[in-house]
């Protein structure tokens, strides 16, 4: 089984958009002994350790436009069909340093999201969710052009802080208990459920 971690995001400066493409080079350094640096092939930039157990491909698109690196991926790539996909993006959501894991919804209101889905939702070779890197609180009662201003906006020097520590650590240990179902996930909702509670616990000191 392999774990494909497929940031998306804008291209340029950081900011509330990118946290899934900060998300990804956290985990790269994390793993830096077993993995070579991300080799850029157009639309997306792609690594993987060793073993091929864990693949790292980072988005050069736009955020609307997701679904063309995707669709270059499939083209290009030769992922292994056991592979559970995991896309890691900005959950405006939820609030810092929140982790979520998800599957498609219906009704998307990530436009980035909404556009990867169209590319991916007919695809049957692979396990694939979301997991959202939460950037709120979002604006109060924000309008779609508050919205659009707020995303874009870079964090706080104590927000990108707790994202590279708190979210990090939950990203972490997501990935970990992912790895250990070996793909028998079940319930996404009782599963994100369960590991938020043992997460808890642990910060708790087991108690």
């Amino acid at each position: 089984m392999s774990l494909v971690l497929f940031s998306i995001g804008n291209p340029g400066p950081s900011n509330r958009h990118s946290a899934g493409h900060l998300m990804l080079k956290l985990l790269l350094d994390n793993y830096a002994s077993s993995v070579k640096q991300l080799l850029p092939k157009s639309t997306y930039s792609i690594t993987s350790n060793t073993d091929n157990s864990l693949i790292f491909i980072k988005s050069n698109t736009y955020m609307n436009e997701s679904a063309k690196a995707w669709t270059k991926i499939m083209a290009n790539e030769k992922l292994p069909n056991d592979s559970i996909v995991i896309i890691l993006y900005d959950d405006f959501e939820n609030d810092i340093p929140s982790v979520k894991l998800s599957k498609f919804k219906k009704n998307e209101s990530h436009n980035g999201v909404k556009n990867l889905m169209g590319g991916m939702q007919n695809e049957t070779r692979f396990q694939i969710f979301k997991l959202g890197i939460g950037i709120g609180p979002k604006p109060a009662q924000a309008s779609r052009d508050t919205m659009s201003s707020w995303v874009l906006s870079p964090f706080t020097m104590d927000q990108k802080q707790a994202i590279m520590t708190q979210s990090f650590d939950l990203c972490l240990y997501y990935l970990q208990q992912i790895a250990e179902t070996g793909g028998e996930i079940g319930d996404v909702g009782k599963f994100d459920a369960k590991v938020k509670k043992m997460w808890k616990r642990q910060q708790n000191g087991g108690n």
